[in-house]
Order: structure tokens, then C-alpha cells, then sequence
């Protein structure tokens, strides 16, 4: 039986993004390598249907990214070729065959963990897929990745459960963002992204230190490996879910690094995250990252509490000196309450899970 990749993507608009990264995929997905799964988490715009336009061939207005190495993998927008697709309910049942390229349109928007659960479901349904490669809307993907991904899957070990790939920044192609590991101080409960701002063309070391997780822009997990640690934890709306699964499977699953599969990535750019300063950062990236912060730290590491305390406590000083009253009200409520309950957005917020606490 021939075997594929599961890509899946989660959107809550942003579909001039979500179309670059399909374009990019749409060798892969017609040599029979990979199929995709999009998740719509209830786009407040047409987002959905602009996306089907582009599985239909129908044009489609985005701009042309500004940097030859980024635009050869996805411009022109082309669409899917004619491959046949699936647009699926939320009670979604998926034919014995399923669509190489498959819509999820869900009614709800309730984080960046449940839009992909529901399309790891999806995926773990297909008996073809050894693979499942969790990849966010607003990155590109090299020609080669899919093939590097399927041929990394067949040469490690079984005890291999996930692996990460090189991410590098969409608007400077050339430079790293992450080798694929983030580095987690339990102290501080901080991380640090491996080799951020190095260039691709220096040596660059991949080697996994612990505690860390995969970098979740580009994160591809056995079936076997979800199966047995389960699904994404849903606890909080976005942020905190690599290094909560990574903490679960430690000792039954290993991580390694892909280095020959290659993503660029905006970035944060939906929701106002990244490695942007905090005082630029979205209310919602900022409390969602300390909300994780927390809950981390008492599920995984509950020896490192106080020393955590204190630097959130340093973070509502920070937010009063910019007269931020409000935010730092918030700040101290989630400190209160271990991190529960995790912020939300209003309806018509956007959110990219991708960037770290």
C-alpha cells in the first residue's frame, strides 16, 4: 500500500496565506506523496470559499512575495491541478477514499489545539498515512520537504515519534528562525528558538537538549506516537501545546531533526506575536503566553514555581510602567489562578499558534 503525508493546516482567515503554503504542496499532493487537510476554525470572512476557489483553479489576488527564493515554490497561483477535494462537515465522515485535498469548515473558533486535533482525527482515520506533519497557514514549503520528511520516517527508529524541520524567516529566505528545537528554561519558563538568526549557510548543530520541544511551525508526529500520548492538549486557546505533548511522551518517544526539510515562516503574523518586544505584542499573544507559561509549570515542573512567580511578577511591574493598568490586572488574575482560565479572543479575533511564550 502506498504511503503519504498528512498535511494539516488550521485558518481563521488569512487565506492569501493558507493559499501560498497549498501551492507549495501541490507537487507533493499530486505525486501521491502527501494529501492535505485544511481546518477552517469559523473564518469570520470568506476565507473558505477563496480557498476552494484556488483548489478550483479560479484566480486569486495575493501579492508576490518579494524575495526569487520564497516565490519559486508557490507563485503563480495555480491551484490544485484539477485534483478532486473534499469539503467537510464538522460531524465530518470521510469516503473509503479520501480527497487528496480536504476542507473542514468547523462553526467554532476554540484554538489552534482543537483546529488541528480535528484534522489529526481526520488523518488518523487514513489508513495510507504514516505521517503527520502539523504545519502552520502562513508558511511556505521547499519542493524537497515532503520527500525528506518520508524518507526521515523510514530511516529512524520506531522509537522515533516526532521530528522538526528547518524554519526559516519568510521575508529573509536565507536566514534560520529554528533548526527545528526550542530550548525551554524551566526556571523562567522562557524558551529559546535553536539557531535563531543564524544564516542557513553557516554549520549549524541539531541536537536535541532537554526539557525543549519541536518547533510548531513545522512539526510532524508518528500516528503511532498520537495514538499512544493522545491529541494536542486544548487547555489553553493557543500557545504551550509542543512542549506539553513533548513532556508526555518523554520516555516512549524520541524527537529528532529533519535538516533537509525547509519551511519559511511570516511569523506571528496574525495574531502580533513573535520575537517582537512585549510592549508590541497583541493582548491576546501576550496573555496567552503567560497563561501557558503557568500552566506548564505546574503540570511539568512544579519545583520551578516560585522562581516562575517571580518573573511574572516582574512582567505586571513592566506592564504597570507603561500605564498598561488593565493588562497587568489581567496578568495578576492569571497568576492567581495557575494560568486557568487560559484568555480568549472575541469572535472576530485572529490567532497564529506557532510563536513561543
Amino acid at each position: 500500500m502506498t504511503r503519504r503525508i498528512a498535511v494539516i493546516l488550521v485558518q481563521h482567515g488569512q487565506w492569501q496565506d493558507t493559499v501560498a503554503c497549498l501551492q507549495s504542496l501541490v507537487f507533493a499532493v499530486s505525486a501521491g506523496d502527501a494529501r492535505v487537510i485544511v481546518v477552517d476554525n469559523a473564518s469570520p470572512d470568506d476565507s473558505l470559499e477563496q480557498v476552494t476557489r484556488w483548489i478550483d483553479g479560479a484566480g486569486v489576488d495575493t501579492p508576490r512575495p518579494v524575495h526569487d527564493t520564497v516565490a519559486a515554490h508557490w507563485w503563480p497561483l495555480a491551484g490544485a491541478s484539477g485534483a478532486s477535494w473534499a469539503l467537510l462537515p464538522e460531524s465530518w465522515r470521510e469516503a473509503s477514499e479520501p480527497a487528496p485535498w480536504t476542507l473542514c469548515a468547523r462553526t467554532v473558533n476554540d484554538g489552534f489545539a482543537a483546529g488541528m486535533n480535528h484534522g489529526i482525527r481526520i488523518a488518523l482515520d487514513d489508513p495510507k498515512v504514516d505521517g503527520i506533519w502539523l504545519l502552520n497557514n502562513d508558511a511556505v514549503v521547499d519542493g524537497g520537504a515532503v520527500a525528506a520528511i518520508r524518507q526521515a520516517l523510514a530511516d529512524a527508529p520506531p522509537r522515533v515519534g516526532q521530528f522538526g524541520t528547518t524554519v526559516c524567516y519568510y521575508d529573509r529566505p536565507t536566514i534560520v528562525q529554528s533548526v527545528g528545537w526550542c530550548e525551554w528554561n524551566a526556571w523562567l519558563a522562557t524558551s529559546r528558538r535553536v539557531h535563531d538568526g543564524a544564516s542557513l549557510n553557516q554549520p549549524l548543530t541539531r541536537e536535541v537538549r532537554e526539557p525543549g520541544y519541536i518547533y510548531g511551525a513545522s512539526w510532524v508526529l508518528r500516528p503511532a506516537a498520537l495514538r499512544d500520548v493522545g491529541l494536542l492538549s486544548e487547555d489553553g486557546f493557543l500557545y504551550g501545546e509542543e512542549l506539553d505533548w513533548t513532556r508526555r511522551a518523554a520516555g516512549r518517544w524520541e524527537p529528532r531533526l529533519i535538516a533537509d526539510a525547509t519551511v519559511w515562516h511570516h511569523e506571528g503574523a496574525t495574531v502580533g506575536a513573535g520575537a517582537r518586544r512585549i510592549a508590541q505584542r497583541s493582548e491576546l499573544a501576550d496573555l496567552c503566553g503567560i497563561s501557558a507559561r503557568l500552566r506548564l509549570t505546574r503540570r511539568f515542573f512544579p519545583g520551578r514555581l516560585p522562581t516562575v512567580y517571580l518573573s511574572l511578577l516582574g512582567a505586571i511591574v513592566n506592564r504597570l510602567r507603561r500605564g498598561d493598568l488593565r493588562r497587568a490586572a489581567v496578568v495578576a488574575r492569571l497568576i492567581m489562578g495557575g494560568g486557568l482560565p487560559a484568555p480568549r479572543p472575541e469572535p472576530a479575533a485572529d490567532h497564529s499558534p506557532s510563536d513561543t511564550p
